[in-house]
Parts: structure tokens; sequence; C-alpha cells
């Protein structure tokens, strides 16, 4: 647990990062361990990486908090976990309160045609909703699914 905390939830450094940004999926994974020792810790990573979602459903893969700089990617393995996240915290303390706290989103330049990824300054927009909307537009900005009907992962190129 003390690696745990230390390590990846305070400094952030870690083998893939080393320059002390928070990843989006990373903390959360990190800090779902942590509800045994102190469900609070789980609790604060959901909001704030909650308000590290962008207003179309997407996030920020990573970023530094001080310089309000992260990267905006079409990476479909993010979305998904401040939702289980969120229900692993409510199946966990049976406190569903958590679903009508309200955070801001992030407004910032939609990724272009053929752009992957674009680091930028991202803006708390104005737009405040519950964590049930920001788990809500999270699903649904997942639900991209093929011609085959299963569901596209990984980093999902637009021409």
């Amino acid at each position: 647990m003390y690696q745990t905390i230390v390590c990846r939830l305070y400094s952030r450094s870690a083998y893939y990062q080393s320059g002390g940004a928070y990843g989006f999926r990373d903390q959360l994974q990190d800090s779902l361990s942590c509800k045994y020792l102190d469900v609070d810790i789980l609790k604060n990573q959901i909001l704030k990486h909650a308000r590290h979602q962008f207003e179309e459903g997407d996030v920020e893969h990573w970023w530094h908090d001080d310089t309000k700089r992260g990267i905006r990617t079409r990476f479909s393995d993010d979305l998904l976990w401040l939702v289980y996240s969120v229900c692993e915290y409510i199946e966990f303390t049976n406190d569903f309160s958590i679903l009508d706290e309200e955070v801001p989103y992030l407004r910032g330049n939609l990724l272009g045609i053929g752009e992957d990824e674009k680091y930028d300054i991202h803006e708390e927009s104005e737009l405040k909703e519950s964590i049930y909307k920001h788990a809500i537009k999270a699903i649904e900005k997942a639900l991209d699914f093929g011609e085959n009907g299963l569901p596209k992962i990984g980093s999902r190129r637009l021409e």
C-alpha cells in the first residue's frame, strides 16, 4: 500500500510515468486497491478524474495539474475506468451519493482528422454535471462498434 500511495498516487512516478503526470487510467487503477485502507482515496480520485473528462465524453489521457496541460487522445481504454471505479466504490461502500456529486468538465480543441493525440492547455468548462452524467457520457463515447458488431479498441483514428 505504501508503494502504491507514495509512488503511484502522490509522486506519479513509475516505469512508464516518470514525468509526474496524472494518468487517467493509471491512478484510477491504483486507487482501487486503496479502498481497503481508506475509501476516501478512491472517492477523491474519482472526483479528480471526472474533472479531466471533456464535454464530449473523452478524457485527458494524462495531465499536469500545475500547467493545465494534458494530452487529448482517441484511446478507448481510458473511457470506462471512471465508470468501473464508480461501480467499485458504490459496491464497496453502498454510498450512492457519489452519483450526485457535481464536477465540471474540460473544454478543449477537438482532434482533427488523422490526428491521434494533441498536447494542449485545457480549460475548465462552465458545464458542471453529476458523476452519474459523467459516467453516462463515458459509456456513450465508448459505444463505438465496427462493422462486425464488436467494440473498437485502441486508438480510433479518423481518416
